[in-house]
C-alpha cells in the first residue's frame, strides 16, 4: 500500500469513529437530563477514541519512516533483532492505550524488550 492509499484508510478509519462518537454523544443528550459537567464527561470520554486514532496515525508514519539495522541492546551494546509486533499497554496524559510494536532479542544476552519512542510504534489503538 502507498503513501496516498494508507492516508486515505487512515482518514477513512478516523471519520467513521468521529461518526461514532458524534452518533453516542447526540444519543446520550437525547435520552438523559445532562447538566454542563456531565456534557463535558461524555464529550471527554467519547473523545480518547478519535485521539488515540491520531496517535496511531502518527506513529505509524513515523515507523515507516525508520529505516535500516535494529536498535542496540542496552546490555552489550549489539544489534538486536525483531521477533514480530507484540501488544503492550502504556499509560499517556489522555488515558491508557494499547500499543502493538516490534520486540526485539539480543542472540547475546538473550534478552529481548520494546525499545522505546515512536520509531519502533507501529500501532496504537485505544483500549475498550
Amino acid at each position: 500500500m502507498n503513501k496516498e492509499e494508507r492516508k486515505a484508510e487512515m482518514r477513512q478509519r478516523y471519520l467513521t469513529k468521529a461518526d461514532a462518537v458524534f452518533e453516542a454523544a447526540w444519543a446520550r443528550g437525547e435520552t438523559e437530563a445532562l447538566d454542563l459537567n456531565k456534557i463535558e464527561e461524555t464529550v471527554n470520554e467519547l473523545k480518547f477514541g478519535l485521539t488515540s486514532l491520531l496517535v496511531e496515525s502518527m506513529v505509524e508514519v513515523q515507523g515507516e519512516r525508520q529505516a535500516g539495522p535494529g536498535p542496540k541492546c542496552p546490555e552489550c551494546g549489539q544489534e538486536m533483532y525483531s521477533k514480530g509486533k507484540r501488544r503492550r499497554r502504556v499509560a499517556t496524559s489522555q488515558g491508557e492505550i494499547e500499543i502493538a510494536r516490534r520486540y526485539h532479542y539480543c542472540e547475546a544476552c538473550q534478552q529481548g524488550f520494546f525499545p522505546p519512542g515512536p520509531a519502533t510504534e507501529d500501532e496504537v489503538t485505544g483500549v475498550e
